[in-house]
Formats: C-alpha cells, structure tokens, sequence
C-alpha cells in the first residue's frame, strides 16, 4: 500500500447504483475518477511510452535537420568561395600574361633599328589588347605627326642614319 500514497482513493460505486442507469454525462464524469482497469492501465502505459520515445525521436531527428540544413549551407558558402578563388586565379594570370606580353612588345618596339620602323611595329602590334569600339587613341595633332613620320622614306624627321 506504500505505493497508493500518491493515488487518490475513491468511494466504491454502491451496490444498489449501477453505471447503467446514469445519463452518459454523469456516468462519464464519474468514471473518470476512479481507477482504471489493469488492462487500460497497461494499454495506457504503452501509449505514455510510445508518446515518448516519439518525442525524443522527434527532437533528435529536428537535431539532425537543423544539422544538415548547416552543412547545406556551409558547403554552399564554401563552393561560392572557391568558385570566386578560381576567378580570382584566372583574372591574375590573364593579367600577368598580358603584362608580360605589352613587356615584349614594347622591347621589340624600342629594339628596332630606325623610328620608322619602331612605329610601323608599334601601328601593326598594339601594346595592350583594345576593344573593337574604343575611340582613336591619338589627338589631331599626334596623328598629323605620326602620319608625317610614317610617309619620311629617308628618315630626315627622326634624325637616325639607316
């Protein structure tokens, strides 16, 4: 009995009242306090333990989801990153080629023998890569000027001995 300390006892059901005779309101009312049969007890404590360990499956799947949502999203910020590490390379080697490129260039142009051949080279091979609707790069004045050198045949503008 040490263990019915914490349950309520109720007054037996009299003999002479039977639940049949209730209205169901009054019936139900008082059967809800009175104990339940062994039967109900034991379907009701596998109900309560069924109810529990789907709570903590519950809990431990939304662990997982919110678990896996990060990584998503980790793997994504990491995939953005390397994506901008790849175009960043890219970008750098296009640029050191093209450095590298103007640099030769402008050696051959400056290691030609006369000046008139050094504009010729400069006219055919441009330094740096321009766009086809890139205004010209030369004012009225240097054009009248590079066209003047271009059309000395014998080199008396640039002052150099062929």
């Amino acid at each position: 009995m040490a263990s019915d300390k914490g349950q309520l006892k109720t007054k037996p059901l009299k003999k002479s009242t039977s639940h049949g005779k209730m209205d169901p309101m009054q019936r139900a009312r008082y059967l809800a306090y009175e104990q339940p049969s062994k039967s109900v007890a034991a379907s009701i404590a596998i109900t309560q333990n069924r109810l529990r360990e789907h709570a903590v499956k519950s809990v431990s799947e939304t662990r997982k989801q919110i678990l896996d949502l990060e990584q998503k999203r980790q793997a994504k910020v990491v995939g953005q990153m390397k994506a901008a590490e790849a175009r960043n390379r890219v970008r750098l080697m296009r640029f050191r080629f093209q450095f590298m490129r103007t640099q030769e260039l402008n050696n051959l142009i400056s290691c030609q023998p006369t000046a008139l051949d050094a504009i010729r080279l400069e006219a055919l091979l441009p330094t740096r890569a321009s766009a086809a609707d890139t205004c010209d790069p030369l004012r009225r004045f240097q054009r009248e000027h590079v066209e003047n050198l271009l059309k000395d045949d014998r080199g008396l503008l640039t002052n150099r001995i062929p």
